[in-house]
């Protein structure tokens, strides 16, 4: 109360200056970092090492922190835990105090290419970010008063490959399948990882995967698959996880009516088999004509599953009516044991939802690109159009993420065309 009296009686008013940054000038920037103390922090820069399989890391001068809203890098100071970060920055705009995102190692975000080791992931794949309070401007530099805490955007998880058996197994590629595994910032999708050489421990960067209703691996192993599969499975984003997996051999070529979940994003031959890829199905002197979208019955669908075309049906810029859709479809060469057809409303959801988009049948959007990622493995991604079902003067609108089921047009328009096969 004291201290509110002296300010009431005084009569000196005090002046706040506005202070801004203009965005033609370049500003020398230096901000505080340090590690903090819990886990996730504790893996905040490149520098990584695992010592008693545990993650640690330190800043190292060589590395890069961006600045997102603005042109320009800061480099640690020393190679330490607690360090300023220093760099030339221009391209931000704004009256002092403003929040500026900081992000390492790279300025895009992109977790494809993966080559599953520890040394991999730190140069590449495992970002951080944090926001920096921006609050002092002397002449051209600029800094922030508070410390900046960085928070990881990923887990790391270290998978380790065995039979059934419990023998290690060295895979030359691993895929890793779940809802919402994201390829990029926004960008949901399978990550394949492929090391220098076949190995039984590969290192993975992997972001939001959060109560996933399918993990799946796919492993290749000299010339057989292994598979391994869990629900419910939750990484958190800035934990360390190690993880024994005890893969299941595939079978190819398997009969079509004999194919479980395991089976999703295989490919079916003209013959009526399964393989893992169109250059299986080659080598056993067949075609790849559809991937395995969704296995199951379901009523009114089909009595086992549903299998995607690999490619959308050809026409004047892959556009008909929806008739010469319906016949497109139906008319395709015979494959053994499954009927093609102009796919239902049901039967994309169906297939969406069986490449773990998480999503549920009575949803009028859903994410499609866990679906697109298989797609694009063993064929041809859907393009970002409009395209038919068999319902009436009915058709789903895909954007590149969401597919809206909420679309309808005259029978006279024109739309891509994807068929889908039955079996």
């Amino acid at each position: 109360m004291a201290g509110l009296a002296l300010t009431a009686c005084s009569g000196d008013e005090e002046t706040i200056e506005t202070k801004t940054l203009l965005p033609n000038k370049t500003y020398t920037l230096t901000v505080n970092a340090s590690k903090g103390n819990d886990e996730a922090a504790s893996r905040m820069t490149r520098a990584l090492s695992l010592v008693d399989n545990t993650l640690s890391a330190s800043w190292a001068t060589t590395e890069r922190v961006y600045v997102l809203e603005g042109t320009g890098t800061l480099t640690p100071s020393a190679n330490a835990k607690t360090v300023k970060l220093n760099g030339g920055i221009t391209g931000i705009s704004g009256d002092v105090p403003l929040d500026l995102t900081l992000q390492f190692p790279r300025e895009e975000v992109d977790y494809t290419g993966q080559v599953g080791t520890i040394a991999d992931i730190a140069a590449k794949y495992d970002y951080a970010t944090a926001v920096a309070n921006i609050d002092k401007i002397e002449g051209e530099n600029i800094s922030a008063t508070a410390t900046v805490t960085f928070t990881n955007q990923q887990a790391i998880v270290k998978f380790t490959l065995k039979n059934r058996s419990s023998n290690l197994i060295n895979a030359s590629w691993l895929r890793v399948s779940a809802s919402n595994l994201k390829q990029t910032g926004v960008a949901a999708g399978d990550i394949t990882i492929t090391p220098a050489s076949a190995t039984s421990e590969i290192f993975a960067a992997l972001k939001d995967i959060k109560g996933s209703n399918i993990l799946m691996l796919t492993a290749k192993v000299g010339d057989n698959y292994y598979v391994y599969t869990k629900d419910n499975v939750t990484f958190t984003n800035g934990e360390y996880k190690t993880i024994g997996v005890k893969m299941y051999p595939m079978t190819y070529p398997q009969d079509l009516d004999k194919v479980d979940v395991k089976y999703i994003g295989s490919v079916v031959g003209q013959n009526g088999k399964v393989y893992p890829d169109a250059a299986a199905a080659t080598a056993a002197c067949t075609t790849a004509v559809a991937m395995i979208a969704c296995v199951g019955y379901i009523e009114n669908c089909c009595a086992h599953g549903l299998a995607v075309a690999l490619a959308d049906e050809s026409g004047t810029m892959n556009q008909m009516n929806q008739e010469a859709a319906g016949t497109a479809c139906s008319s395709k060469t015979t494959v053994t044991g499954g009927t093609w057809r102009l796919p239902t409303v049901s039967d994309w959801k169906n297939m969406l939802i069986g490449c773990g988009n998480g999503a549920s049948s009575s949803d009028i959007k859903m994410n499609y690109t866990c679906f697109n990622a298989k797609l694009a493995t063993v064929g041809t991604a859907l393009q970002n159009v409009w395209y038919w079902t068999l319902n009436d003067c009915s058709c789903v609108e895909f954007d590149g993420t969401d597919a809206d089921f909420t679309k309808s047009n005259e029978s006279s328009g024109t739309h891509n065309v994807r068929a889908v096969l039955a079996f």
